[in-house]
């Protein structure tokens, strides 16, 4: 069963890159990019009530102090990851962004390992070896890295800093409010509770930061051009019906796709030092897959010829 939840949650992935891609065409500037990461959380937060009430754990929706900040953190990881992503996908190959991510999935793992001493064996630290040089050869074999810009490197950096932060709050609710815990106290929350919350505030990150994009922006419109400002705000508010399709397919393999990483290291004990490299690792294959056969890009001849 273990196995079936780590290939459902890497088949979500790779269906959430492809609509993420296929949106990205969509977006004309900032503005769209916000847009569309907060209409996906709205809907992970509808999904996430639902599955609370069809699970029956809508009494457990008062939570307490440190599972708050926990949420927090993952809501804010999470939003900060959506807006980064959807700009990074559009400035880089979709091979080289979840290139970068990988790196990021060390990260938790890293962090289990400090705080928590989770036992990292030989065997573990070799698929980290393995998968820092894959990707490094998937990095350096992308021919469209001398057209990558600063602001690009910098979204992904920030986007694979989000995904690991975002990994590091799904391990913290795993060890203070599940059975799998080594810190675990009276309460255990359901995961549906965590999933809710963790929307809830990314929604809630999102729209704070929606709020201060607009303000500075209109402060540094010193002379507003009403031909073009006021077209480009009624653009902003129509969205294509293709578009609200690929956002929904979203937000539903986003959720799914956690929901399914949590029970794999809540339920079935799998250790953050192999959950996520295998996971990011998996996305490294079907992402390049995916963006060879719908999106033109090639298979880096690097990486063929080192498998």
């Amino acid at each position: 069963m273990l196995y079936v939840l780590v290939i459902g949650a890497l088949v979500c992935l790779t269906v959430k890159g492809y609509c993420g891609k296929r949106l990205s065409c969509f977006v004309r500037g900032t503005e769209d990019t916000y847009i569309f990461n907060f209409l996906r959380l709205i809907f992970c937060v509808f999904i996430g009530l639902a599955l609370v009430f069809i699970e029956g754990a809508q009494s457990f929706l008062a939570i307490e102090g440190r599972m708050l900040v926990i949420c927090i953190l993952s809501g804010i990881s999470n939003a900060a990851f959506l807006v980064c992503w959807m700009l990074a996908i559009r400035m880089n190959a979709m091979v080289s962004v979840d290139v970068g991510l990988t790196l990021g999935s060390l990260l938790p793992s890293v962090l289990c390992l400090i705080l928590f001493s989770e036992p990292m064996s030989p065997l573990k630290m070799i698929g980290f070896a393995l998968i820092v040089a894959a990707t490094f050869i998937l990095g350096c074999g992308d021919h469209r890295a001398d057209k990558k810009s600063i602001v690009g490197v910098v979204y992904l950096l920030l986007a694979a800093l989000g995904d690991g932060m975002s990994g590091f709050a799904q391990q913290l609710y795993k060890q203070y409010y599940t059975d799998a815990g080594s810190l675990t106290g009276d309460v255990l929350y359901p995961k549906t509770i965590y999933h809710f919350y963790t929307y809830v505030f990314a929604a809630l990150a999102l729209l704070i930061a929606i709020a201060a994009y607009l303000a500075v922006s209109k402060s540094r419109s010193a002379v507003p051009r009403a031909d073009s400002d006021d077209k480009k705000e009624r653009q902003c508010i129509v969205l294509p019906p293709r578009a609200v399709l690929h956002i929904f397919i979203m937000a539903a393999c986003l959720f799914a796709a956690n929901y399914l990483q949590t029970a794999a290291t809540n339920d079935y004990g799998m250790s953050s030092q192999m959950l996520y490299p295998i996971i990011k690792g998996g996305c490294l294959v079907t992402v390049n897959f995916t963006a060879m056969m719908f999106f033109g890009e090639p298979i880096p001849a690097e990486a063929l010829q080192a498998h």
